[in-house]
C-alpha cells in the first residue's frame, strides 16, 4: 500500500458516497460493515416450518435419493401442529442457544421461517461457521420434543431426520428443514471458499434486485474468501482491494459512466473506453508499435490495470444484460471482452487470463452441456466459476438483477425466502451505501 492509492466510491447515481478514502478501508479486517456482514453469514441459520411440518406428516425424510426415488416412509409419518407452536418452539430454540442472559443469541419468527442467530461468543470459540447449522437444528429437536411431550416411541427419530436432512450427509441437498446462508463444508470445492458459497441467485434475492448492492455483496464475498484462503497474501493484497474498488464499489465513477456514455453501444465501445482512460491516467503506456500500426502496451501498475480493466468486465456485464433483459449472455460477453481487450493492448486481461479462462466454462456450462446451467444457480466455488477469485461473479450478478424473467430459474424460484432476510437482519441491508460510510469512517 502507498498514500496514493486512494479512491473515491460513487452510488448507481452517479454521485460520491466516500471521498479520497484509502482503499485498506475495504479490506474486512478492517471495514465494520463488512465485518458485520460475513459475522452474520457464519452464525446464521434458517429454519423453514412449513417444510418440516410437511416432511413429518407424509413420512417423507430424506429428501431424494435419485430422481423418481424419494424418500418416504409409510407408517413413520409424525402429524404435529408445529406452525401452530412456533413461538413457543422459537422461545425454547433461544432458551438453549444462549450462554448468557445479554448475549446476542437471536431466534426471529418471519412467517413460516425461523431466522436464528447463535451467540458471537459462541462463534469465537468453535472451530468454525458449522455450529450455526449443527445447535439451530439441536435446539430445534429438542424444543419439538419438549413441546409436545414426545416420547422414545412417538417419532423422535423421524423429527431428527427432517430437520438435519439424510444421515451422516448433513449438508444442504441433503433436504433438511435447517439451513445456512454458507453452504456446509462437505458440500463446497475445496478450503477457504465457504464465503463463495452464496449462488448468484441468493445474492441478488438478499439485495431485492438492486445491481450495485448486489456486485457490492458478491465482490465482499469473493474478495473476503481471497482474504481467508491466502490469495490475498502479500503483494496481491492491493491487488484484490484494488479490484474490489473499482468492480465492486465503483471507484472514479468509473462503472457508472462506461454503462452511461456506452449502454447503447458494443463491448468494443467499453474496451476502447477502458484503454483510453488507463492512458490518459498513466495506468498502461504505449511501449512498441510493430509495423502494421499494431501497438504493444506495458503496465506501470499491473494492480491497477486489472482495476480498470475489471470494471469495464463489469459495465459490459450491465450492457449486454440491460439491452437483452436477459442475463443468459453474460458469460459470453465476459469471455469476449477479454479476449478483445488482451487483443487489443497485448496485456493480459481480467485476474491475469483466468477470467477468460473461467467465461469459457462458464459459457459452455450455461449454454451447450445441459439444459439446467444457468447463469444464477451458479456460485462462486463451484468447479466452473471459482478459478477467477473475485472478478467474475459480481458480472454474474449484476446480470441476473437485470434479467426480465427470461430464465428458468430465477432468484424468486430458488432463493424466494431470502428477499425476507433482511428484515431481521440489518447487517445485510443497503450494503453498498453501509460498507461506503465505515470506509468514510476509516479514511477519516
Amino acid at each position: 500500500m502507498n498514500d496514493a492509492d486512494q479512491v473515491t466510491i460513487y452510488n448507481d447515481r452517479g454521485d460520491p458516497l466516500a471521498e479520497d478514502i484509502p482503499i485498506d478501508a475495504l479490506s474486512p479486517y478492517r471495514n465494520q460493515a463488512i465485518r458485520a456482514i460475513l459475522h452474520t453469514l457464519k452464525r446464521t441459520a434458517i429454519i423453514d416450518l412449513n417444510k418440516l411440518e410437511t416432511s413429518l406428516r407424509n413420512g417423507s425424510v430424506g429428501n431424494t435419493m435419485a430422481i423418481g426415488g424419494e424418500c418416504r416412509i409409510p407408517g413413520r409419518e409424525v402429524d404435529l401442529p408445529i406452525k401452530e407452536h412456533a413461538d413457543s418452539i422459537a422461545d425454547r430454540v433461544l432458551g438453549m442457544l444462549r450462554v448468557s442472559d445479554d448475549d446476542d443469541a437471536m431466534v426471529e419468527r418471519l412467517d413460516s421461517l425461523l431466522i436464528v442467530q447463535i451467540p458471537s461468543l459462541v462463534v469465537a470459540t468453535g472451530t468454525g461457521y458449522t455450529q450455526a447449522y449443527l445447535l439451530p437444528a439441536t435446539a430445534l429437536a429438542h424444543a419439538i420434543i419438549d413441546e409436545f411431550d414426545l416420547g422414545i416411541f412417538d417419532g423422535v427419530d423421524m423429527i431428527k431426520s427432517a430437520i438435519m436432512g439424510r444421515y451422516p450427509q448433513t449438508i444442504e441437498p441433503s433436504g433438511g428443514a435447517v439451513s445456512m446462508l454458507i453452504s456446509f463444508p462437505s458440500s463446497v470445492e475445496g478450503a477457504g471458499v465457504g464465503y463463495r458459497s452464496l449462488s448468484v441467485n441468493t445474492i441478488v434475492a438478499l439485495t431485492h434486485r438492486r445491481t450495485f448492492d448486489a456486485v457490492a455483496l458478491s465482490s465482499v464475498l469473493e474478495h473476503a474468501a481471497a482474504f481467508e484462503s491466502g490469495a490475498a497474501m502479500g503483494p496481491y493484497r492491493r491487488y484484490h482491494l484494488m479490484g474490489m474498488a473499482y468492480q465492486g464499489f465503483n471507484a472514479g465513477n468509473m462503472v457508472y459512466e462506461l454503462v452511461r456514455d456506452h449502454g447503447k453501444g458494443t463491448v468494443v465501445d467499453i474496451i476502447e473506453d477502458v484503454i483510453a482512460r488507463s492512458i490518459e491516467d498513466r495506468v498502461i503506456k504505449l511501449e512498441k508499435e510493430l509495423p502494421s500500426g499494431y501497438g504493444m502496451y506495458s503496465a506501470s501498475d499491473a494492480s491497477m490495470w486489472n482495476a480498470y480493466a475489471s470494471a469495464g468486465l463489469l459495465a459490459t456485464a450491465i450492457q449486454n444484460a440491460g439491452a437483452s433483459r436477459s442475463a443468459q449472455g453474460t458469460p459470453s460477453a465476459m469471455q469476449f471482452y477479454a479476449d478483445l481487450l488482451a487483443m487489443a493492448t497485448s496485456l493480459p486481461e481480467v485476474d491475469f487470463g483466468k477470467v477468460i479462462g473461467t467465461a469459457m466454462v462458464f459459457n459452455w456450462l450455461t449454454h451447450n452441456s445441459y439444459g439446467g446451467g444457468e447463469v444464477g444457480i451458479f456460485s462462486g466455488e463451484h468447479v466452473v466459476t471459482k478459478g477467477s477469485k473475485g472478478f467474475i461473479m459480481p458480472c454474474a450478478a449484476a446480470s441476473m438483477c437485470l434479467d426480465a424473467g427470461t430464465m428458468m430459474y430465477m432468484p424468486e424460484v430458488t432463493s424466494k425466502n431470502m428477499f425476507k432476510l433482511t428484515e431481521v437482519l440489518p447487517s445485510l441491508q443497503d450494503p453498498f451505501s453501509r460498507i461506503a460510510e465505515a470506509a468514510k469512517e476509516i479514511g477519516g
